[in-house]
């Protein structure tokens, strides 16, 4: 194995130690690393082995079993005869450690700095002791490193969470864009961008999309004898009887003024048309009276006109179809549902 393949080997070991001696709240100490080191390496089984069989018991090693491991599985004296091979891995490790910091967010160039004049340091003569000090100071520089980046990861997760909140009120401005402010309804903008879609769906999927385009009748005479206050209220109340009138998938929007749309998905024409005229009773039936002097309005009613959507007609053809059926009810008397015929493709 060249030098390359051991420094590639080393730096892989230590990724993967760090870590690890991090989560089993073990102290980044030369002892403990050369524990993890080892253990991580795969290079002593039955190190590995004791090691698993005290995270089983629990995942937080204390300082006792961290000592207890290095006096088990490392021979100070086989250490003292192996002083050189020692330095050349520190000295590889440093390197590593160094190449590690640098490529991580935590780096700094005072962190970078320190290491490499450590590395500068090596000597021929060194002592086990001089070893031993030395690598106290790089895992000294690296839990500064790791500090760093717990530091940074704290700051982005601020800025996530302040990003998060940034998206919340942008999608409640969305929301609040697409939403009529007087009835709580879908707007127009809503409705257009729903129709468009799904006939194009329709288009390719054969969908069933029914269409009611519904409008008060004589709303006008409410306004003029009662005021827009009173108006208002009646749209509220007939708003909220569309609304629960539907299912979660369907969509009803305040077209404008008095009129109103319901796009009706997965509906056959028939249901469609069963759906209106129950919506048109329960309107009929209401008596709604004035909140200040409780005085009744009489009978509100509402027109119905609807529309089945043929695949390739276009949203234009099939909205078009909708209003015109719309005023057939109107011409027939008003408080009534009249079906469009189907489109000439």
């Amino acid at each position: 194995m060249d030098y390359n393949e051991l420094s590639d080997k080393a730096a892989e070991n230590m990724r993967l130690a760090l870590p690890l001696m991090k989560r089993h709240g073990v102290p980044m100490t030369p002892d403990n690393y050369a524990v993890w080191y080892e253990h991580v390496s795969g290079a002593n089984a039955a190190l590995s082995e004791k090691l698993s069989a005290l995270l089983a018991d629990n995942p937080i090693l204390t300082e006792a079993q961290c000592k207890s491991l290095y006096a088990q599985f490392f021979n100070i004296e086989n250490d003292r005869m192996e002083v050189v091979a020692m330095r050349q891995e520190l000295a590889n490790l440093l390197r590593e450690v160094i190449s590690f910091v640098y490529s991580t967010a935590a780096h700094n160039d005072k962190t970078n700095s320190n290491l490499a004049e450590l590395l500068q340091r090596i000597r021929h003569d060194m002592t086990p002791q001089d070893l031993h000090e030395m690598v106290e100071q790089v895992m000294e520089e690296t839990r500064q490193a790791v500090s760093s980046g717990e530091l940074l990861t704290e700051r982005l997760n601020t800025a996530v969470s302040e990003v998060q909140t940034l998206k919340k009120e942008l999608d409640q401005s969305k929301r609040e864009a697409k939403t009529d402010t007087l009835t709580g309804l879908a707007n127009r903008k809503a409705f257009d961008e729903l129709v468009t879609k799904v006939t194009t769906d329709a288009d390719s999927s054969g969908l069933d999309v029914c269409l009611l385009f519904c409008d008060l009748d004589l709303f006008k005479e409410v306004n003029d004898k009662h005021g827009h206050l009173v108006g208002d209220q009646v749209l509220k109340v007939v708003s909220n009887a569309l609304k629960d009138s539907v299912k979660g998938r369907d969509l009803v929007a305040r077209y404008g003024g008095e009129e109103f749309s319901i796009i009706l998905l997965n509906t056959s024409l028939q249901n469609a048309k069963t759906l209106a005229d129950n919506i048109r009773k329960e309107i009929a039936a209401k008596r709604i009276q004035r909140k200040d002097t409780r005085e009744s309005l009489g009978q509100i009613t509402m027109s119905f006109g609807l529309a089945r959507y043929v695949p390739t007609e276009g949203v234009e053809s099939f909205m078009q179809r909708a209003d015109r059926a719309l005023y057939m009810s109107k011409r027939k008397g008003r408080n009534c549902v009249s079906e469009a015929p189907p489109p000439v493709i």
